[in-house]
């Protein structure tokens, strides 16, 4: 099928031409199986269609055998015309790789390309003849657009006689027939043509000709000026310096015979809506017409219409509707309808005849039109980068725009790539030259930007086209409205929109909200801002938050329990069920929104909203890391804890706080924090947070090689947790203190603690820690060299990290895994542990174990002979560890660094990062 495409016509008699002329086929069979597999051409015809087709319901018993034989003989036929492959067996059937007129024609409706009957030749039966048919029914389709367009033509009337002899019940032929002579002069061979097809139907089908046949026999009657209707051009001058939307208009490429074009307000609608029409209007020679519906009632609008297509005031009708579709009949007009509010607006101006096009502007999609006639929709988003660029560039000059390049990737932003704000902006800048696009930008960046986006003498500002939108929606919808304003991130779930209040349909509507996949919407940022002065709405902030704080409880519950400073009302509209991997992925996807909702309550001064949120969400940062969005979150909470002068809360943030810095290898200051905590709980006399401090302290002094302190912690945290009555507690403590003995090298000593907490944990229910206390066993045994429980124990704490998703502990799993695999001589499995492992790392943002990760990467590479690619990943690990320090762990990297410099035989390198190692190493037994 690589070879030369064939021709292939069956618009008259079957022909197929090849690079050595036409193919010699012989007998209606033969061209019948061309007929029929270019009918299909570029899909397979199976055996038994291609048989019902040649010989109808009764074929011989021999009709298969001599299918093949025909097949044999034109594959023949078409390889000596130069076209080998193109007939081509495939399983249970055939199929044509070749250029065939009649697809050609029902996409250009070229009438060029008809010779005659279609298929003429052959006979064929069953779904052959009725695609025959349908192609006999779609040049007459086109005929009937073909001689609307040319009813003054010299040969109209001769043609058009001759097409409704050959179909004599088809109306809208007769129609144009009636109006060729009409505009004849020949008004009774009209009004005769209109008898004849009355009684003909009348005989025949016992029925009348329909309501639009009727209205233009009663205009001819009449004489009625009319049907000599003008030919307008209304259309407005196209936009100066017009750009992109090229997938758009592509998409209007067959010319649809309605279309709507829907997008947020400034988005350029009107716009892109006279530009096509402009694009297009050589197509439509019976003229354009132009209306704002804004201004007009759908009666209003139909009666303009009808003075646009020629008829005085005096002559329109009490019930308009006919007689437009009546002039329209036959024709092919342009229709544009801007600014259409109402789907009712549009039913009354929708054209019978679909050789017209009705193009129709709205902020509204417009759905319930779709319920009654064949809608194409084309939604216009804001413009790309480059489009914008490309903009501006167009009415301010490229030199001007180039010399300020950042200054207009400023100005972009600011305007939100919405059209009509970066054509307001330009047309401020572009009359005054002199003007920097830096000086616009600094004064969008300090003002109010709905402002700054006007021009002296336009009263079409980006406020103005926002405004005329949110005057249309109802009282419900305007309230969700003001409240999503307020909504600080940069999209937001159907179910919090759902819970704040009824109206999200209507605003997608409108497009003053913007569905952008996965069930989640946004607001362009300067729709958000007017949305925020669109009105009153005290209480938008503290809906949002209480919704978001109603979650991240619910959420809290099932993550762990155990967190229950904080206690709310039950509820039952909630965006998941009690299960662990729903709620982790609901968070999952508010993940980014909740420092933003954080941050706003703490702008606003909502204190107790504020710590208490960032409380509520500790469970799934133990369980997703992020920390560094952890560590924003708790200094706001650690500051609104203090502002309210409650002290517990501020221990718990403070403690929080200290977590999130650690795990970003902020550890001394995360000490720092832990023992101000620590002095706080104590005073309060709280022994479980006592406990829980000391358990935090212990792993900052663990991880700061401090094995001394992190014992005594750990000691001391068994005794409060004791104390407290906490089982889940101490032995959390003793997990703690066998995992400090496996850092310490000391793994005889960790497995006693380690065995105690995991069986707690078992009894608890408490998968998450039973998970962390399996990963130390595998870790005591790994260095206690007996390897088979060590990887018995990372495969048990990987299977439940993952049923838990816990993505911090998956990772680990797999990093001990493929270290254990290294240790016991296979490189290659321990190669696919580690990368998972980084995967993971990499989406949790975790810089310190993403450099261990690449670490052991490199390590295994080493083992594996490949130089290049474990000097990839160690190089990556120092980068790494640069934004995650941790001496020891560094100076590991460099040995395996010297190691690899080494067998490379650079001596001087080996050399220089053993001293590197060298030094780090000596550094961390100092401190």
């Amino acid at each position: 099928m690589g070879g030369p495409r064939g021709e292939v016509r069956i618009l008259g008699p079957v022909e197929v031409c090849g690079p050595h002329g036409r193919a010699a086929l012989s007998g209606a069979r033969q061209h019948g199986i061309i007929a029929v597999l270019a009918l299909r051409a570029g899909t397979t015809v199976a055996v038994e269609g291609l048989v019902d087709v040649l010989w109808g319901e009764d074929p011989p018993r021999t009709a298969v055998r001599s299918l093949h034989s025909y097949v044999a003989r034109v594959r023949q036929a078409l390889a000596d015309c130069g076209l080998p492959g193109a007939l081509v067996t495939k399983p249970g059937g055939y199929q044509l790789d070749a250029t065939v007129d009649a697809e050609l024609f029902e996409r250009t409706r070229d009438l060029g390309l008809w010779r005659g009957e279609p298929a003429a030749g052959t006979e064929l039966f069953g779904w052959g003849r009725a695609e025959i048919d349908r192609l006999r029914e779609q040049r007459i389709t086109a005929l009937e657009v073909h001689w609307a367009d040319r009813l003054d033509h010299q040969d109209a009337i001769a043609e058009l006689e001759r097409l409704v002899a050959s179909h004599p019940t088809r109306e809208r032929l007769v129609g144009l027939l009636m109006r060729a002579l009409h505009l004849d002069g020949r008004h009774a061979d009209a009004l005769e043509a209109f008898r004849k097809l009355r009684s003909r139907l009348a005989d025949e089908l016992g029925t009348d000709p329909g309501p639009e046949l009727t209205a233009l026999h009663t205009a001819i009657l009449r004489r009625d000026p009319a049907l000599h209707s003008a030919k307008p051009a209304q259309l407005p001058a196209r936009a100066g310096h017009f750009t992109g939307r090229s997938a758009e208009f592509a998409e209007l490429a067959c010319l649809p015979p309605i279309v709507v074009v829907s997008g947020v307000a400034g988005v350029g609608k009107t716009t892109f809506a006279v530009e096509w029409a402009h694009r297009v209007a050589d197509r439509f020679p019976d003229g354009q017409v132009f209306l704002d519906l804004q201004r007009l009632t759908p009666a209003q609008a139909l009666t303009e219409m009808l003075h646009g297509l020629g008829v005085s005031a005096d002559r329109v009708p009490a019930d308009p509707a006919a007689l437009y579709r009546t002039l329209l009949h036959g024709k092919r007009v342009l229709i544009v309808l801007d600014d259409v509010r109402r789907a009712r607006d549009v039913l009354p101006l929708v054209p019978g005849d679909q050789g017209n096009l009705l193009l129709i502007t709205s902020r509204d999609t417009l759905s319930a039109l779709g319920t009654r006639h064949a809608v194409h929709t084309v939604r216009l988003g804001l413009l790309s980068e480059p489009e914008a660029h490309s903009l501006l560039s167009g009415i301010l000059g490229e030199p001007r725009v180039h010399a300020e390049s950042a200054a207009t990737a400023e100005l972009v932003v600011h305007c939100g790539r919405l059209p009509l704000a970066l054509r307001i902006a330009a047309a401020r800048l572009a009359v005054r030259p002199g003007r920097r696009i830096a000086d616009l930008v600094r004064e969008l960046t300090r003002n109010d930007p709905l402002d700054v986006l006007t021009v002296d003498g336009d009263d079409r500002t980006v406020r103005t086209v926002f405004a005329s939108a949110h005057r249309t929606l109802s009282e419900p919808a305007a309230r969700l409205f003001r409240v999503l304003g307020e909504h600080p991130g940069a999209s937001f779930p159907a179910d919090l929109a759902d819970a704040l209040g009824p109206g999200l349909d209507e605003l997608v509507a409108t497009h003053l909200v913007s569905e952008v996949g996965n069930g989640r919407y946004a607001l362009h940022d300067l729709v958000r801002l007017f949305a925020r002065q669109s009105g009153d709405l005290a209480d938008g902030v503290e809906r949002l938050l209480d919704r978001y704080l109603t979650i991240a409880h619910a959420a809290n519950q099932v993550l762990n329990p155990r967190h229950d400073l904080v206690t709310r009302a039950p509820c039952d509209d909630l965006p998941f069920a009690a299960d662990r991997v729903e709620v982790l992925a609901c968070l999952d996807a508010e993940r980014d929104n909740m420092l933003h909702v954080i941050r706003l309550a703490a702008r606003r001064g909502l204190h107790r909203e504020t710590w208490q949120l960032a409380y509520l969400l500790t469970s799934y940062f133990e369980a997703r890391g992020n920390w560094a969005a952890r560590v924003e979150q708790c200094e706001h909470a650690v500051t609104a804890a203090r502002a309210l002068a409650d002290p517990r809360a501020e221990a718990e943030m403070l403690r929080g706080l200290g977590i999130a810095l650690q795990m970003t290898s902020r550890i001394a200051e995360a000490m720092v924090v832990q023992r101000q905590a620590l002095a706080l709980v104590r005073e309060a006399g709280d022994l479980r947070g006592e406990a829980r401090l000391h358990n935090n302290i212990g792993n900052a002094h663990s991880e700061l090689r401090e094995f001394g302190l992190a014992l005594e912690s750990y000691q001391a945290a068994t005794r409060v947790h004791g104390a407290a009555g906490d089982e889940v507690g101490v032995a959390l403590a003793r997990r703690n203190l066998g995992y400090t003995y496996v850092r310490m090298g000391r793994p005889e000593l960790a497995v006693e603690p380690l065995f105690a907490a995991l069986e707690t944990f078992r009894a608890k229910g408490n998968s998450r820690l039973e998970a962390a206390t399996l990963m130390s066993l595998g870790n005591a045994f790994h260095q206690l060299a007996d390897r088979a429980p060590a990887l018995r124990y990372f495969g048990d704490a990987l299977r439940i990290s993952r049923e838990v998703t816990d993505h911090r502990f998956e990772a680990d799993a797999l990093a001990h895994l493929g270290v254990t695999q290294l240790a016991l001589g296979d490189p290659a499995v321990a190669r696919e542990h580690l990368i998972a492992s980084l995967e993971v790392c990499r989406a949790l943002g975790d810089r310190h174990r993403e450099a261990s990760a690449l670490h052991h990467l490199g390590e295994t590479e080493l083992a594996l002979g490949d130089l290049a690619a474990a000097r990839d990943h160690l190089v990556a690990a120092l980068a790494a560890r640069a934004q995650a320090p941790d001496e020891f762990e560094e100076a590991s990297v460099h040995r395996t660094v010297a190691d690899l410099e080494g067998r490379c035989g650079r001596w001087t390198e080996a050399a220089r990062h053993w001293a590197q190692a060298l030094a780090l190493f000596t550094s961390c037994r100092r401190s």
